[in-house]
């Protein structure tokens, strides 16, 4: 059974302070958990320049409960807690979630409460043509076996939203070619070694998710990290 992982980068610059990693530490070290905000913070790991932050988010929600005393429902609200983990790698300059997009969106919102020194935090440009063009550069050993195509017309007879598994070779390259900004989905099979493979996703609004048969999730992140980011990855 594939296991399943989801990724969203963001590129982060960091000003007004010369040490970071002490600076953020710090101010996690002592957080704990905010009543008023909803989220508690802990430091789980600081190794090979590499911060590792876990978040505990507190939802409110409402449920209808019954009163047996009165035989009837009343609503009451409850808090429902989540937990979810983000890192940034110092060297790479580079934040990236465990999770999707709406994570990363808290982590955000944490570091505008948090933080006091000017950073600058963007999404990294990941669409799928980009990215495929960046895996021919680095030769990387590939091929695109998913695509999902908005705005698609073979021949002006079929027009609309296709999305099929790529069966022959040279299909993918020429898709990804023609429809570069109508692709919603784009998968690729990767080929790290001659016994590691992963299938890697892309998405529109930056989001990665990777299916592989083996849990080593550390290194297929250190080798998206050093194909993404890395010079000279």
């Amino acid at each position: 059974m594939k296991r399943v992982k989801s990724l969203v980068f963001h590129t982060l610059f960091v000003s007004g302070t010369d040490n970071f990693s002490e600076y953020l530490i710090n101010i996690i070290s002592n957080f704990g958990f905010d009543d008023k905000i909803g989220f508690g913070l802990s430091l789980t790991d600081f190794s090979y320049n590499v911060i590792t932050i876990k978040v505990i988010k507190r939802t409110s929600t409402f449920i209808n409960d019954f009163d047996s005393t009165q035989s009837q429902f009343e609503r009451k609200q409850i808090f429902v807690f989540t937990e979810f983990s983000f890192s940034i790698d110092l060297d790479l300059n580079i934040l990236y979630v465990v999770g999707g997009v709406s994570h990363m969106n808290c982590v955000k919102y944490l570091f505008r409460t948090i933080l006091t020194q000017e950073y600058d935090l963007q999404p990294v440009n990941l669409n799928g043509s980009a990215f495929y063009k960046l895996l021919l550069e680095k030769n990387i050993n590939t091929t695109i076996d998913h695509i999902t195509i908005n705005h698609f017309n073979f021949n002006n007879e079929l027009v609309g939203r296709f999305s099929g598994s790529v069966m022959n070779k040279t299909i993918g390259p020429e898709l990804v070619e023609a429809y570069k900004s109508d692709i919603v989905k784009l998968s690729f099979l990767i080929r790290i070694n001659e016994n590691e493979s992963f299938t890697l996703q892309i998405f529109p609004n930056g989001a990665l998710k990777f299916l592989s048969d083996t849990d080593e999730f550390d290194f297929i992140l250190d080798f998206l990290k050093q194909l993404i980011f890395s010079k000279n990855g």
